[in-house]
């Protein structure tokens, strides 16, 4: 097969594998040539055997003349009949690269870490919209990175709340139906860098070594909003109060501003240039210069057209409305960063509220719960204590963060283990919620943590586990409102 000048045997033996290798589904990791009515044609069967065996898949033609467009894979306006597709396996994950390029000698990354699947269902796509089919708006531009961006509107809330009561979940049946592709989760923690959430230049070794700017997964997911205007897209920022948040966002924390309805921004632009970019709402409002991230955007091109905005290496970074940030906060970590009001006043604060839903089955299970072997229901459990450290602790600072959540512990099968309920709920009522009123709470003769959990694991001859606490029958006779 042969596509411009360049034939799949000389690509292939470019990456050391030679013609008994590329057609042999049979070895692992070998590579395997196909023209686009192979490629979208082969069967799922077919994929999960020989191709997902291959290191490198190449599609060798231009998709019978139909575009490979920015809407699939950002950086390829048009593969041409001298270009190809070449699709590589990390061999250290299930994720695949993907690789644009007319030369083998110069093959260019335009997207990382994409599931296979996800790289035949955009193919497919593609292929099914012929190039008659592309809508146009209203300019007659197409709706691809030519188009101006839909009118989104783009969140920034920050989900808190006690630990364990589904802030983390909130947000996951939030985004349950957006593609991964459209989705970057991080983890802010002490040692987490600006470096490491933006992008850095790191060694790569590939025959020797060169040093190339390495994305962050803020650096990715803006690149991914930009060039996909039709998308909405999300950075996920779970405990982003246990890293030093004004650190790790530096300079882009100015982004967080963003213009409202009927606001417009044209700072920036070159006076003399007739094609102004001008910023309307849900862009923000403030920009920042980073020429590592600007060139990450454009790929190998001088200018890049992003909706209305000429994207050149003069262009400075601003959030696009496409894209919304959402994070989670524990409001019980007080021995962590503090988010001061600068940072809190950019983003909405939505407290996820500490009760139980029993309309949800999952919830209902829950609350149902047995604590092994004691009879007393998990809700029950979760209301009196709550009740009790509100009480306990009136008057007190951080009293309403000290409260169990309503998942602080999982149930399995409708039981919640007894070592499991000892390790984690009864160390954290000594440890931090009753540190310094422990002699209220626990039991005579309980004066260390080892012996409340030994008392509740293995209690003596005569006694019950729940006789840890000093009035267990204000517990056995207690009865709660699942919105308490």
């Amino acid at each position: 097969m042969m596509f411009g000048k360049y034939d799949a045997d000389r690509l292939f033996s470019q990456y050391g594998f030679n013609q008994k290798q590329k057609n042999d589904e049979t070895i692992i990791n070998t590579a395997k040539a196909f023209d686009s009515n192979e490629y979208i044609g082969s069967s799922r069967n077919r994929l999960n055997s020989g191709i997902l065996r291959n290191q490198f898949l190449l599609l060798l033609d231009s998709l019978n003349g139909k575009p490979l467009s920015n809407q699939t894979f950002s950086g390829v306006t048009q593969l041409r009949a001298d270009q190809y597709v070449l699709v590589h396996q990390n061999r250290e994950s299930e994720l695949w690269e993907v690789y644009q390029g007319n030369s083998p000698n110069n093959p260019r990354k335009i997207y990382d870490a994409i599931t296979l699947k996800n790289f035949f269902d955009s193919i497919q796509e593609v292929v099914d919209t012929t190039i008659n089919d592309v809508k146009k708006d209203d300019s007659g531009t197409d709706n691809g990175l030519g188009s101006s961006f839909p009118n989104f509107t783009p969140s920034q809330i920050i989900y808190y709340g006690v630990p364990g009561c589904g802030k983390s979940n909130k947000i996951r049946e939030q985004l349950k139906d957006v593609p991964e592709k459209n989705k970057v989760r991080v983890v802010f923690h002490p040692e987490y860098t600006n470096a490491e959430f933006i992008g850095q230049i790191l060694p790569k070794v590939n025959g020797h070594v060169t040093y190339e700017f390495t994305p962050g997964p803020f650096t990715q997911i803006i690149k991914r909003a930009y060039l996909n205007p039709n998308e909405h897209f999300y950075l996920v920022i779970e405990e982003i109060n246990r890293g030093n948040a004004a650190a790790i966002f530096g300079d882009t924390f100015q982004l967080l501003d963003r213009l409202k309805a009927g606001e417009t921004d044209s700072l920036g632009n070159d006076p003399a240039n007739a094609a102004v970019n001008t910023f309307t709402e849900g862009w923000s409002q403030y920009f920042v210069q980073n020429d590592d991230v600007n060139a990450y955007i454009r790929g190998n091109e001088n200018s890049i057209q992003i909706g209305n905005i000429c994207f050149d290496s003069n262009t400075a970074i601003r959030l696009p409305p496409n894209l919304s940030i959402l994070a989670t906060m524990n409001t019980s970590d007080q021995n962590v960063f503090t988010l001061d009001n600068a940072f809190q006043r950019r983003f909405d604060m939505e407290l996820v509220r500490n009760e139980f839903d029993l309309t949800q089955p999952a919830v209902n299970a829950q609350y149902n719960a047995e604590i092994d072997d004691t009879g007393i229901k998990w809700g029950q459990f979760w209301g009196w204590i709550n009740a009790k450290i509100t009480a306990t602790l009136k008057g007190l600072s951080s009293t309403e963060d000290k409260r169990l959540g309503v998942w602080f512990v999982s149930n399995v099968g409708g039981i919640i283990d007894d070592k499991v309920f000892a390790e984690k709920v009864l160390k954290f009522l000594w440890d931090d919620v009753f540190k310094f009123k422990r002699p209220q709470v626990f039991a005579e003769g309980i004066d260390t943590l080892e012996k409340l959990i030994n008392s509740f694991e293995k209690p003596s001859e005569g006694k019950e586990r729940f006789d840890v606490f000093k009035d267990k029958a204000n517990l056995i006779a207690f009865e709660t409102s699942p919105t308490l």
